[in-house]
């Protein structure tokens, strides 16, 4: 039994000192968001044997030094020998969705909109698998299952899956360090191995094959990722509400960052979305997709692409090939980042009068490219 300096962050441990700043403090270790001040490393720790001779670690808030620790664990030991031992319980038991939750909301103000949304996503895909289970149930053993469903299953790619349980243990370790949990079922778990590949694009008789042998909401769900760039959730989440035919453009949620990006539609697709036109509010998904949806609809997707003769090509590729065109046919790079959505866009430059005529002006042009294509090869 004793006390010692246990400390929260990977980038400490391997400093030796007593919890007070010093010149060996790394400079990499978290702030607080509001003050920008950097957090305590850890805490003063209060270790001994329980009356059930189990080992108990113990933090307490007015414990600030060395000196405050070792006199709690007198008093801690006094107790235990006159039998009025009373250390504080594990706090009541929560599911890894109402945490997720409460993490979300406790960080909705003090993080950026990217963090935030790149946070729910992860939480949105863990809790449907995970979400009912108790913290202090979650294993090893099942977020290794996790991983396995999620590839699969849903088709998702390695990296993906490692943004997952990243996600996964950062909200673990808090709980670990809130006394939900006494440690971490992520913790020694290795992340999948990813392998770097060039992003595959499309060729002219690719794009071709596509237009001439898709039907319905294949084909219409193709080309609007082939002609606007927008993702696949994008795109499942568009309803008709968002397309205004007068103006001639589309508006939807950008999925990464929550920010809302004006595409202009050309001739073409609007004719192609006034021909599929339907009473129902959304264009394909009556109900808002989760990413396990998502995974289902790209998995389709790629099969088709495969059964047409298109190999080691995926739905998040038709974006991919968007961005290659515009670089063709001589699209400036600022106009191409807007039209993608990027964050490093400012949003004057995305809303102001001229840059819409710049973005209308890319998307006819890729439109033409995109219908003379077709129409070679047609007459080929």
């Amino acid at each position: 039994m004793g006390v010692r300096y246990r400390k929260y962050f990977k980038q400490c441990k391997d400093i030796k000192c007593n919890g007070r700043l010093g010149k060996y403090c790394p400079d990499d270790r978290p702030r607080n968001a509001q003050n920008r001040q950097y957090r305590l490393c850890g805490r003063w720790a209060i270790e001994l044997f329980d009356d059930n001779r189990k080992w108990q670690s113990l933090v307490f808030k007015d414990v600030r030094n060395r000196a405050d620790a070792e006199k709690r664990l007198a008093l801690l030991i006094t107790d235990r020998e006159r039998g009025l031992l009373n250390l504080p319980s594990k706090k009541k038991a929560i599911t890894l969705q109402e945490y997720c939750d409460q993490y979300l909301e406790s960080i909705k103000d003090n993080s950026t909109r990217n963090t935030y949304m790149a946070r729910r996503r992860a939480f949105k895909a863990l809790c449907y698998y995970l979400g009912k289970h108790e913290l202090d149930k979650i294993s090893p053993f099942m977020v290794e299952k996790y991983r396995i469903d999620r590839m699969k299953t849903d088709n998702l790619k390695p990296m993906s899956i490692n943004l997952d349980i990243a996600a996964l243990s950062l909200i673990l370790n808090r709980a670990v360090k809130e006394g939900f949990l006494s440690k971490n079922p992520c913790k020694g778990l290795k992340p999948l191995k990813v392998e770097q590949a060039r992003d595959r694009i499309l060729s002219s008789d690719e794009i071709a094959i596509l237009l001439d042998k898709l039907k319905g909401t294949d084909k219409l769900m193709v080309e609007i990722a082939l002609f606007t760039g927008m993702r696949l959730n994008e795109v499942l989440l568009l309803k008709w509400d968002d397309i205004d035919f007068n103006s001639e453009l589309i508006t939807f949620t950008q999925s990464k960052t929550g920010k809302t990006i004006s595409m202009p539609l050309s001739k073409y697709l609007a004719n192609e979305l006034k021909s599929f036109k339907t009473d129902s509010n959304r264009l394909f998904e009556s109900n808002r997709p989760l990413s396990v949806l998502v995974g289902k609809y790209s998995a389709y997707f790629s099969k088709i692409f495969k059964d047409l003769g298109i190999v080691n090509f995926t739905y998040h590729n038709l974006r991919h090939t968007f961005a290659s065109l515009h670089g063709s046919i001589g699209t400036d790079i600022v106009t191409t980042q807007s039209l993608l959505g990027h964050s490093d866009i400012s949003q004057t430059m995305r809303y102001s009068h001229t840059q819409l005529e710049t973005k209308r002006s890319a998307i006819d042009n890729i439109t033409d490219y995109i219908l003379k294509t077709k129409s070679v090869i047609s007459s080929a």
